[in-house]
């Protein structure tokens, strides 16, 4: 956010330019064991949507890259923080997240430079992307894209489920 208010006067100032956010397919749903982690990066999202209708007045694109799994040593030893006091009566809805974690480390699906290259293109509008106008979130990687179709029936078939029931709240009177 510091970097933003720092670049934006000049971006809005020439009418142009790009504004990249990194989120990840966390910010989705969320996940025991990661709550803060999935918390962070669904507010990193809304924050770039709200941004995205912010600036596109002034010829600036912003777009959140949301990616999957990629065989990097993010899952690695000493790349995660852990809870300083584990409450071990959690253990039983954390403990299949931290497994299954574990056994992912270095069998992701993404290949780091081809996501690489797949941000350079989005970003720079070139080699596939030329054309395409830049959306709020970009998903990078086929669980990514998963993951995201997963979020989106789950939510919308709550709000069915929901919907008869929510829809009561408003004021006699208020047309339907």
């Amino acid at each position: 956010m510091r970097v933003l208010r720092a670049v934006l006067p000049t971006m809005r100032k020439q009418m142009s330019g790009v504004v990249a956010n990194l989120g990840s397919i966390g910010g989705w749903s969320g996940t025991p064991a990661a709550g803060l982690y999935c918390a962070t990066k669904a507010a990193v999202a809304i924050y770039t949507e709200a941004l995205y209708g912010e600036l596109a007045p002034f010829g600036i694109e912003t777009t959140c890259i949301e990616p999957g799994y990629f065989r990097t040593n993010f899952l690695s030893g000493g790349h995660k923080v852990v809870a300083q006091n584990r409450l071990a009566e959690l253990d039983i809805a954390t403990e299949s997240t931290r497994e299954g974690l574990a056994a992912y480390d270095h069998h992701q699906p993404g290949d780091p430079a081809k996501g690489a290259r797949v941000i350079v293109e989005a970003l720079t509008k070139t080699g596939r992307c030329e054309g395409r106008k830049l959306p709020p979130r970009l998903a990078l990687g086929r669980d990514a894209v998963a993951a995201i179709r997963a979020a989106l029936a789950r939510n919308q078939d709550g709000l069915d489920q929901w919907q008869d029931v929510v829809m009561t709240t408003d004021h006699d009177g208020v047309a339907s």
